[in-house]
């Protein structure tokens, strides 16, 4: 994606549609925001919207018909929400309810309005109000209209009163009543009003053919270029409300606004009349709650009951993106924000957006779970790949990922071998980099399964599949990765390749379509499991599937069918299969928000009772470095299955790099007959005494044995070193790339003891002295 295309995303994105009563209201009051004031107690600040929107608040709330209570989604629930009642509330509640005026400089442009009812009133109050020399003729000798025509006990005379003292109050607005217009023509002004009511005069406006005033639907402007139609005049059997007649009113206004301008009449206002929302919301799942009853019916709700009326609001949203991940829930916005904010970022980049982009697992959850399939994980990652090139992208954030990837597929740990005796295979077993890293016995393990099980010889790989380096947005180094994956099985034989993890699954669908390729799991399915599988005798476990096995049904069927063919049973998590979470890992957010990997290991870690079978090893060793029982499924196949291992901690960061060296070692010696001695430089020779409290800061910060050791023999072999006097032990740093590291030591006979360490993105400038 490009910018542009990040930017047009935007629009997928349903949460700023209105909900579906506002929809549904002639005049759209946002009965979203009314309500969440009213649960709030702040009736005034309900009132005030409702005011603005309605006009004539005291009148409409007591005889609107309430179109916004049929659309009420509650009432899929129960019963819909009392609305009107809760407006009457509102106004009933609040003590003042004059309108805020602003010194805004008269316009020259002058309207004519012709009715005095609530159209023509609306009408000319919105004009009014925004500059326009504005005069109402009304023929008989009050304003009002058919208002005065409803029953008193439903509208009381008083309260008709009370709202209209607020149009004879308006300074701006001229009236003059007992006027009786004959004809437009003879009429001064710049735009024409007639709001003359059911029965009064539509002037020469009549269509010919069906006696009815013809008008546009939209702009309500008449067959005289200039003259607008609204209210009574042209409604039908059916449609004459007074809401509808205030609709109609400010539509008129803003239509004469637009004229006497000289602008579009109709460009951008589509939404105006009732347009389908786009909105969706899921229903919670809740008890039924009936509507409140008035004690006293006839008065309306008391503070009380209202407050407790709007608590059965459901605040129509979507956010069912943000429910889902807890990046977009962290920052309390929804897709549209953040994509207009990455937006801007970049232009300009900006450390929180930045770190917003740098932040997102690259799951596609969110996809998922949008009725729109609005995807965050491709605008992050594309953001990362824009970023990058324009080299804004901070390095540090995936900079310790981007080694271990070039590690793995390094001289120490990288293998791709036919089996001995072989030229070419008719399978690969490719385990991926980090089971090696974790338990390297499984990768020999399943290598020996596959090997007397499957015909026609089993090649292996050692290396990565160039993850890090796609969710770092490093195109150009991920590319390298794909391409050497290439060539790799091309020598082999081009064959169909074994996979373990599921990550390397959906990279090489994604970017070698050509692979053939299928899981290890599936595998196993089909030629059944092993003879040392850990039998579960009926206990419970819970499944928790890979992110990365989102499209993948079929192998997450075969985990559980395997499960089951070992007497587990399962209890599934809220969200899995097509729904699965990541467990953190992906997207390589850590270094970019430690903060919020956190909270994410300890959402998902809390999910369930249960222990966790999964089949990818990151899941595996972010939950088990938390502390949550969890097994990978080669611990069932492969291992004992024992309470020991599914509390196993996982191997340290450098540990994980001399797994992946003793594991190739390990099989080249066994398999293929090649003892291997790796040359070692002077750094790597040094022995070191770390604390595990040191060790354990160490993986928080992302730094290696190697880094330490290295940065000890340049301050033992240059002197560049200080003394800490009061501590009594030497401190010295040492720049690594982008990543300066520092290394307080005190050294023993035949080793050194590390007592801190430490690393920042600070480079330290020697001058002469």
């Amino acid at each position: 994606m490009d910018m542009k295309e990040i930017l047009c995303a935007g629009d997928k994105c349903i949460q700023e549609e209105p909900a579906f009563c506002t929809n549904q209201c002639p005049v759209h009051v946002d009965v979203r925001f009314l309500m969440a004031k009213v649960q709030q107690g702040d009736f005034t600040g309900a009132f005030k919207h409702y005011q603005k929107q309605v006009m004539f608040p005291g009148i409409i709330s007591r005889i609107c018909p309430a179109p916004c209570q049929e659309a009420c989604l509650r009432s899929q629930l129960d019963h819909p929400l009392s609305i009107r009642l809760i407006e009457k509330a509102c106004v009933d509640f609040t003590k003042t309810s004059a309108v805020n005026r602003f010194a805004i400089p008269r316009k020259k442009k002058q309207v004519c309005i012709v009715g005095g009812g609530l159209s023509g009133l609306s009408c000319g109050l919105n004009l009014s109000r925004k500059g326009y020399q504005v005069k109402l003729l009304e023929q008989s000798g009050r304003l009002g209209g058919k208002l005065w025509q409803m029953s008193p006990e439903m509208l009381p005379p008083e309260i008709i009163s009370q709202e209209l003292d607020l149009v004879r109050n308006d300074e701006d607005l001229e009236i003059f009543l007992h006027t009786k217009v004959d004809q437009l023509d003879g009429l001064e002004g710049d735009a024409f009003f007639v709001a003359t009511g059911r029965e009064g005069d539509p002037f020469d406006l009549i269509n010919a053919e069906d006696h009815r005033v013809s008008f546009h639907p939209l702009t309500l402007e008449s067959s005289q270029k200039g003259v607008f139609v609204g209210g009574s005049l042209l409604a039908t059997e059916g449609e004459d409300s007074a809401i509808n007649s205030i609709a109609q009113g400010l539509r008129a206004a803003r239509s004469i606004e637009r004229y006497l301008k000289n602008a579009s009449l109709t460009e951008g206002r589509e939404g105006e009349v009732y347009q389908k929302t786009r909105l969706h919301t899921n229903l919670p799942h809740q008890e039924p709650k009936p509507a409140v009853l008035p004690a006293r019916p006839g008065a309306g709700y008391t503070k009380e009951e209202a407050g407790e009326e709007a608590g059965r609001c459901l605040l129509c949203e979507c956010k069912s993106c943000v429910r889902a991940c807890q990046l977009l829930e962290r920052y309390r916005e929804y897709p549209k924000k953040y994509i207009t904010n990455i937006q801007q970022s970049l232009h300009l980049f900006e450390v929180v957006a930045g770190r917003f982009i740098n932040s997102c697992n690259l799951c596609g959850l969110c996809k998922e779970v949008c009725p729109t399939d609005l995807d965050m994980s491709e605008i992050c990652l594309s953001s990362r790949r824009i970023l990058h090139r324009g080299g804004k992208l901070p390095p540090a954030f995936h900079d310790f990922w981007l080694r271990d990837m070039q590690f793995s597929g390094g001289e120490k740990a990288f293998l791709s071998l036919n089996p001995p005796g072989r030229e070419n295979s008719s399978y690969l077993f490719f385990p991926g980099c980090q089971l090696g890293a974790s338990r390297p016995e499984y990768v020999i393990k399943a290598y020996q399964y596959l090997s007397t099980r499957l015909p026609n010889g089993v090649a292996l790989t050692l290396g990565c599949c160039g993850a890090p380096a796609a969710w770092a947005g490093r195109e150009e180094l991920h590319h390298q990765v794909i391409q050497a994956v290439q060539t790799s099985w091309e020598k082999l034989g081009k064959p169909t390749v074994i996979l373990a993890c599921p990550t390397c699954l959906k990279m090489f669908q994604q970017y070698l379509p050509e692979l053939k390729a299928v899981t290890l799991w599936n595998v196993i399915k089909e030629y059944g499991l092993p003879e040392e599988t850990a039998r579960g005798n009926g206990i419970t476990v819970t499944v928790y599937d890979s992110c990365s096995s989102r499209y993948d049904p079929a192998t997450q069927e075969s985990i559980r069918q395997l499960l089951g063919q070992a007497d587990y049973h399962i209890a599934e998590l809220p969200y899995h299969g097509k729904y699965a979470q990541c467990c953190s890992y992906g997207g390589l957010i850590y270094s970019a928000n430690p903060t919020l990997a956190q909270e994410i290991i300890k959402k998902r870690t809390e999910a369930s009772p249960y222990h966790y079978v999964t089949y990818c090893t990151n899941c595996r060793d972010t939950f088990a470095a938390d502390g949550k029982a969890a097994w990978h499924m080669l611990d069932l196949l492969f291992g004992s299955g024992s309470e020991h291992e599914a509390k196993r901690k996982p191997p340290s960061l450098s540990q994980r790099w001399e797994n992946r060296i003793t594991l190739k070692k390990q099989l080249l010696k066994e398999i293929w007959g090649v003892d291997v001695t790796m040359d070692q430089r002077d750094h790597e020779r040094i022995a070191l005494l770390v604390p595990a409290e040191v060790q354990e800061k160490m993986d928080r910060e992302l730094i290696l044995l190697d880094d330490v050791k290295g940065v000890i023999h340049y301050a033992e072999s240059t002197g560049n070193r200080l003394f800490d006097t009061k501590r009594k032990h030497f401190i010295s740093y040492l720049p690594k790339g982008i990543i300066t590291y520092w290394v307080e030591y005190l050294p023993k006979e035949d080793s050194y003891e590390i007592m801190n360490v430490y690393s920042h993105r600070i480079r330290i400038g020697e001058g002469e002295r």
